[in-house]
């Protein structure tokens, strides 16, 4: 896991940074979902076939597989229990557990049932890098939701704001889905 931090993730130039303060509506394609993005940021996407989508917003341009300092990426799993084997709350629950013994943690967050997802939480620093992971479940779809928030430590404090304001992410917009 560390490695893959490490390939997403490079260090940071640190002389300038400040909190954008200018949002845009990014939308998350092909689900139809938004989120609020820091005006000038970049966004991709690199679905893996129809159960695997990922967004990747971030403050470096991340084109030809360039790591980026900070960002928040976005992965969104369906059909857990086939691919895995466990449900998509054991899923989650397991994730952080491993994570908990692999590298220092901050703070967690308890679950919070938010209709059709519940929601839980770990603030961890990895090497050099701060990241809050943020882990949905399906309540009563097979599917999870891993949000992964992160930025130098020396910079976290910077960015903090504007990642709770990117939490407020919405994953589908039910309009496209409606028959």
């Amino acid at each position: 896991m560390m490695s893959l931090l490490r390939a997403l993730f490079r260090t940071p130039a640190t002389s300038g940074d400040a909190a954008p303060t200018e949002f845009v509506t990014q939308v998350l394609e092909p689900a139809g979902g938004t989120i609020p993005m820091p005006k000038g940021w970049f966004y991709t996407e690199a679905h893996r076939g129809p159960g695997s989508l990922l967004w990747t917003l971030s403050r470096e341009d991340i084109a030809g597989g360039t790591p980026y300092t900070t960002g928040v990426r976005i992965q969104w799993l369906m059909g857990v229990k086939e691919g895995t084997g466990k449900t998509a709350r054991q899923f989650v629950l397991d994730f952080v557990h491993a994570k908990k013994r692999e590298v220092k943690v901050i703070g967690t967050r308890d679950e919070q049932d938010q209709g059709l997802f519940t929601r839980v939480g770990l603030e961890t620093e990895e090497g050099p890098h701060r990241i809050l992971y943020s882990l949905f479940w399906g309540n009563s779809w097979d599917m999870v939701v891993l949000s992964v928030a992160g930025t130098a430590k020396e910079l976290w404090h910077t960015y903090a704001p504007t990642f709770d304001k990117m939490a407020a992410f919405e994953l589908i917009d039910p309009g496209r889905f409606k028959r």
